[in-house]
C-alpha cells in the first residue's frame, strides 16, 4: 500500500507539472497548503486524511482517483470463462500454447495476473471477459496491467453474446483509441504466430 501511495503521489506530481500548475495553485484549488501538496506528491499522506482530499487533488490536475482491491491467492474462474479460454485456444489451433494466470510483474507485492499470455516478441497479455459491463473500469484495469508488465500487446477476448456486442458497440469510439484491432485482424496474426501490430478486441 505504501508503494501504491508513492506511485499515486508521483502520478499527481507528473500531472501537475504537465498542466503547468504550481503547488500553491493546486493547494488553493483544494483547500490545503503547498507543503501538504508536496507531502501528497511524495506519497506521505497525513494521518486521517479523508479520501476526498485525494479525489480533489486528482481533479485539480485533470485526473480521476479510484481505489481498487485485488483478490489474494489464485482467483476463482467460473465455467463460462473456462469455456471462453478453451474456445479461443481452439480458434488459434491445437498447437497454440497459452500460459494461464501469469503474474503482471515480479514484484512480490503485486498480486495481479493476466488471465493468460501468448508468446510473442515483446510479449502479449490476454484478458478473457464473459460479461462486458463497465467499459471504463474494465479497460483501464487491463491497460494498467499492460503498463506495469511492459508487455507490447494486450488482447481483450470477449464472449460473443448479444449483450456484450451491444456494450462494445456503445463504447466503440473509446475502445478504438486503445484497442484499434478487431477479431479478424487479431486472429489472423496470432494464428500465424506474429505480432498483430497493436492491441485488439476479439469476439469468440
Amino acid at each position: 500500500m505504501r508503494r501504491d501511495l508513492e506511485d499515486l503521489g508521483n502520478d499527481l506530481r507528473t500531472a501537475r507539472l504537465a498542466s503547468g500548475l504550481t503547488m500553491r495553485a493546486v493547494g488553493t484549488r483544494i483547500g490545503i497548503s503547498p507543503p501538504s501538496v508536496l507531502r501528497i506528491e511524495r506519497g506521505r499522506f497525513p494521518p486521517g486524511a479523508p479520501p476526498e482530499v485525494i479525489a480533489r487533488h486528482a481533479a485539480a490536475v485533470g485526473m480521476r482517483a479510484r481505489i481498487k482491491v485485488y483478490p489474494e491467492g489464485p482467483p476463482i474462474r467460473d465455467a463460462a470463462q473456462v469455456a471462453l479460454i478453451r474456445a479461443f485456444r481452439e480458434r488459434l489451433g491445437p498447437a497454440t500454447k497459452l500460459l494461464l494466470e501469469q503474474p503482471v510483474s515480479l514484484n512480490a507485492g503485486d498480486l495481479r495476473a493476466f488471465d493468460a499470455t501468448f508468446e510473442l516478441l515483446g510479449g502479449c497479455g490476454l484478458e478473457f471477459v464473459t460479461r462486458f459491463h463497465d467499459c471504463q473500469a474494465q479497460l483501464r484495469q487491463a491497460l494498467l496491467k499492460q503498463r506495469d508488465s511492459g508487455l507490447a500487446r494486450l488482447i481483450f477476448v470477449v464472449r460473443a453474446t448479444h449483450a456484450n456486442r451491444r456494450a462494445v458497440a456503445a463504447a466503440a469510439d473509446v475502445i478504438a483509441t486503445t484497442f484499434p484491432l478487431g477479431t479478424r485482424a487479431v486472429l489472423k496474426a496470432l494464428q500465424a504466430g506474429r505480432d498483430p501490430g497493436a492491441n485488439g478486441l476479439v469476439f469468440v
